[in-house]
């Protein structure tokens, strides 16, 4: 019971959420993101989500940097033969203790295609 309480104590964990109104999938990137401007209009036609987490333990990997370099993938495969998506939100969620962390990305969005003119 001790074991828990201090490995209780030792843990930390935060959560980062944000919102993009348009994406374009094959040109996405978390850091530099810009808004993609558009000659036509984008319909929406349904919804996508997806979730993944990535386990680390002691320091035999890094959670939180293969969560990081997966997310364009993640991207890329929510709306499969669509290339847009609006109004997408992102939570980044991560908690740790001394002996394993835990990275977590979930992605909520819209699917959409670009109208052709």
């Amino acid at each position: 019971m001790k074991i828990f309480l201090i490995l209780l104590s030792l843990a930390s964990c935060t959560q980062k959420y944000a919102e993009y109104d348009l994406i374009r999938k094959v040109d996405f990137n978390k850091q530099t993101y810009e808004r993609p401007v558009l000659m036509t209009q984008v319909i929406p036609l349904g919804k996508d989500n997806l979730k993944a987490c990535f386990n680390q333990w002691f320091f035999f990997s890094n959670a939180e940097k293969e969560k990081e370099s997966s997310i364009p993938m993640l991207i890329r495969s929510l709306c499969p033969g669509n290339d847009y998506l609006l109004q997408s939100e992102m939570m980044e969620s991560w908690w740790t203790t001394i002996l394993f962390t835990r990275a977590c990305v979930s992605v909520e969005t819209k699917c959409a295609e670009a109208r052709k003119p």
